[in-house]
């Protein structure tokens, strides 16, 4: 019997040849035995040790790579360092939650590659000696030299194994504590409930940031002696039919997937089943877990359904009820029963009220709910009412859980743990369910947070990035989770206090739809206005009344209303705009209308502010890649994301003539490229704290701009001056990350500082002015001519993703919000332009930044209103 996780993995690399094969692709993979595993994390440990990283301190994982992913995970269990696996995200939600994360733990260090690295600037901003603490994997990965010291046998059963954070994308980040106890105990558990046992073979495409991935289909394999075979996530967004193909190729017996991920296996199962004649052998599946969010009975009968012709039984499907905190299970269906369907009355679900049970072909208000087996070993479950009180069976309440997978709390968070525990030591889920025969049946969430393809969005971070995104004098939002009965998924939509016309209203919500696709990465179904703000009398929103209404038909009026308005926009538009011209564009407009269902849009139009998602690029680019293979990369869609830059991108790879476009600059007398070594730093930063920033906000507020436009314009200003001509140029980026737009500005036309902010205020949107995108720089752009520099303004998380940037820009001031503070970041390029020259630039814009916020300038302004 093991005591930890390092024992096991141990015991198996001195058993035998079986381990896990890492699939690469339909005909490449690679085996890597737990033999190999366990060498492996042993010389990935020494190099650990050699950057610093000792037993007890954290490390943050954000790998894409499996292989690469299990031997840092092994090496940090080995060692009695905590990891930390987060899953690895593009878009700046994403980025801000590693630097949260972090702010969480107490000695954190961070394993990735340089282009990741790149991405989270703000680590190594916001932490001391971060540098220090970013761990390349390659160098990881090197082969030590010399004799390695062991793993640390001091490793004990309460230890933390790793810290597992939620795999929502916003929200306080709050890290589950699990022990090697906590875990063995699941994992026995879960062994035990499916029947796994040494002759299975494990199957699995769930990331290994998730609980699902990590504890059942690595730990629990692992365990039971037997062989498992990782399949990257992207790859099954890719190729979904891959996965039942490798079910069959390799005999597989234990699977899992979400709601959505069967759903999406299904949609490319329709498409394909009637051109090809699949011959696979399922029989060997005796398990599908299925749980990580809301199941869906429609589903999971069409899914048995079209698969029982390859032999896949109905009781193969596994209904799971778990969470994190109880690292991965609760209850699951029993090995030898079919999972069972309750039909209830959907008006009776309120805690407290008791189930009202209808026959399956009721009429009416009837919720499909499917059962989830009954507790697992060493795990028990209680429903309760709102003073945690035990309630009868067949009652809705609150589901509470105690037992030895159960987590002890939450990392570095006493004030969350206390919540999380009732006065008698039950942990509450935040979940609403009843009990039948001590199987449990989930019928909603306490919480507010949406599922949409597996991830979580909390709709207090929505609302908020909502608001960012909109033009409105009064930014009232309250988004929630609607049904979406016709495809049987959960949905987000937003209601916003809005009193004028209908028309006006559709120019709102279409900036906040492109808002939120593009920094969530989040398509939203339905925003409305709506005309009253529910709230509690302690003013907490009541989110519940807007699904409720939307449900019943309440905003039925109001929303065909903007469709048909929305439609008659786009015909009008239609009318007017470019028609798709030549075989690629029109090609390109037919897949962008099928995959985005819009029959109507621009050519021009941003894929990703149309509604498309990272899931939606990657069905995209398998198409165009079935049309024109080879031809572009899968990023090429994120730096040409418009039908006709992405038209001219394909039919432009086949000629040899490359377009560049032309970047404006700014004129500089010779002595400013003289670039020589002075000695002078070619980096300078400042801080704007305490009354001097509280200054900057009164001063904006009272001229009703932004603080970033008070920056662009000094910037501006400052270039000025040491110019040869009355233009200048700064680039910056709009909207968020990526995208960048010049603000030109010829200053023989300003008179006052008031025009010069007011003209650095005004948002450019695209399509008003020559966007570049970051991928375009290093490729399309010319370098500056002689004499000219090329400028950059911008956010300090807007930093670029690549390194192409520093390459071409001259001068670059970048700031970035700091508790109470504003902190800017001046850098050049040094092998041109003049050191002493870049420093006396900088020292004049501090110079006039404190001068725009001298206590006589204030006092002066005040005395003229």
């Amino acid at each position: 019997m093991y005591n930890t996780l390092n024992e096991t993995l141990r015991s198996e690399a001195a058993s035998g040849q079986r381990g896990i094969t890492f699939i690469l692709g339909e005909s490449e993979s690679v085996f890597c035995s737990y033999s190999e595993l366990y060498e492996s994390a042993l010389s990935t440990l020494h190099h650990l040790r050699m950057k610093g990283v000792g037993a007890g301190d954290e490390v943050i994982l954000q790998l894409d790579n499996n292989r690469e992913f299990l031997i840092v995970f092994w090496a940090c269990l080995l060692g009695g360092i905590i990891p930390v696996p987060l899953s690895v995200g593009n878009n700046e939600e994403h980025l801000a939650k590693v630097v949260r994360i972090a702010a969480v733990l107490n000695n954190p260090f961070i394993v990735s590659d340089p282009q990741h690295f790149e991405k989270l600037g703000d680590w190594a901003s916001r932490f001391e000696n971060a540098s220090d603490h970013q761990l390349s994997i390659a160098d990881l990965m090197k082969q030590p030299e010399g004799k390695i010291s062991g793993e640390n046998g001091t490793v004990l059963p309460g230890d933390i194994a790793f810290i597992q954070f939620s795999s929502g994308t916003t929200g306080d980040p709050k890290g589950v504590v699990l022990t090697h106890s906590n875990l063995l105990a699941n994992i026995r558990a879960l062994k035990e409930r499916i029947g796994a046992g040494a002759e299975d073979v494990f199957l699995s495409w769930m990331p290994l940031t998730h609980d699902l991935g990590m504890i059942m289909f690595h730990l629990l394999p692992l365990f039971c002696g037997t062989s498992q075979y990782l399949m990257p996530t992207w790859l099954f967004i890719r190729r979904p039919i891959l996965w039942m193909q490798k079910a069959d190729q390799f005999g597989a017996t234990i699977l899992a997937s979400p709601n959505f991920g069967l759903k999406y296996f299904l949609t490319a199962y329709h498409k394909t089943a009637s051109k090809r004649d699949y011959a696979w052998d399922l029989s060997s599946i005796h398990a599908i877990v299925n749980g990580a969010e809301p199941i869906d009975v429609g589903v999971c009968e069409l899914f048995l359904e079209e698969l029982n012709p390859y032999g896949l039984e109905r009781k193969a499907m596994k209904m799971g009820y778990g969470m994190a905190e109880a690292c991965v299970g609760v209850c699951i269906q029993e090995q030898d029963e079919a999972f069972r369907t309750y039909y209830v009355r959907r008006d009776f679900l309120l805690v407290g009220d008791s189930a009202v049970f209808l026959p399956e072909d009721s009429q009416g208000d009837t919720l499909a709910l499917v059962g989830t087996g009954t507790p697992i070993q060493d795990c028990r479950v209680r429903i309760c009412d709102d003073l945690d009180r035990q309630l009868p069976e067949g009652t809705i309440g609150h589901i509470q859980i105690t037992g030895d997978n159960v987590t002890s709390g939450y990392y570095n968070n006493a004030e969350a743990t206390e919540k999380l525990f009732t006065s008698d030591g039950w942990a509450r889920t935040g979940d609403l369910g009843f009990l039948v025969e001590e199987r449990l049946i989930v019928t909603g969430r306490t919480k507010d947070i949406i599922f949409i393809n597996g991830s979580n969005y909390f709709p207090h971070d929505i609302e908020r990035i909502a608001e960012e995104g909109a033009d409105l004098k009064v930014k009232r939002m309250v988004a929630c989770g609607i049904y979406n009965e016709r495809t049987g998924t959960e949905e987000a939509a937003l209601f916003i206090l809005y009193r004028d016309k209908p028309e006006e209203f559709l120019s709102v919500s279409e900036q906040i739809r492109r808002h939120l696709n593009r920094v969530l990465g989040l398509q939203i179904s339905v925003i409305l206005p709506v005309h009253k703000i529910y709230q509690t009398t302690s003013g907490k929103l009541q989110r519940y009344k807007y699904a409720a209404k939307y449900k019943v038909g309440s905003y039925r009026e109001i929303e065909a209303e903007l469709t048909r308005l929305q439609r008659d926009r786009e015909a009008a538009a239609h009318l007017t705009g470019r028609k798709p011209d030549g075989e690629i564009e029109e090609t390109l407009f037919r897949l962008w209308s099928d995959l985005l269902r819009r029959e109507r849009f621009d050519l021009e139009d941003s894929f990703f502010e149309l509604g498309g998602t990272s899931m939606l690029v990657v069905q995209l680019f398998e198409q165009i890649e079935e049309l024109y293979p080879g031809v572009i990369r899968l990023t090429d869609i994120y730096g040409s994301p418009s039908v006709a830059r992405l038209s001219r991108l394909i039919s432009g790879s086949c000629e040899p003539k490359q377009i560049r476009f032309h970047m404006e600059t700014v004129h500089l007398s010779p002595p400013y490229f003289e670039a020589a070594e002075n000695g002078a730093e070619n980096h300078y930063r400042m801080i704007l704290s305490g009354t001097k920033r509280n200054r900057l906000r009164s001063f904006c507020l009272n001229r009703h701009v932004a603080e970033e436009a008070v920056y662009l314009a000094l910037l501006a200003n400052m270039l000025y001056e040491i110019s040869t001509e009355s233009k200048v140029s700064v680039h910056t980026m709009i909207d968020g990350p990526g995208w960048i737009i010049p603000f030109c500005v010829d200053f023989a036309t300003i008179d006052t500082i008031d025009e010069l902010l007011n003209l650095a205020n005004a948002k450019k949107k695209p399509g008003e002015a020559l966007l570049y995108h970051i991928d375009d720089i290093g490729t399309e752009v010319a370098r500056p001519k002689k004499g000219q520099a090329l400028c950059y303004l911008g956010r300090k998380e807007w930093k670029p993703q690549r390194g192409g940037l520093p390459d071409h820009f001259d001068m670059m001031l970048e700031w970035e919000e700091a508790p109470g503070a504003a902190v800017f970041n001046f850098g050049y390029n040094a092998a041109r332009m003049n050191g002493t020259r870049m420093r006396e630039l900088f020292l004049s814009y501090a110079d006039a930044l404190e001068s725009l916020l001298s206590l006589e300038a204030i006092a002066a302004e005040t005395a003229q209103q």
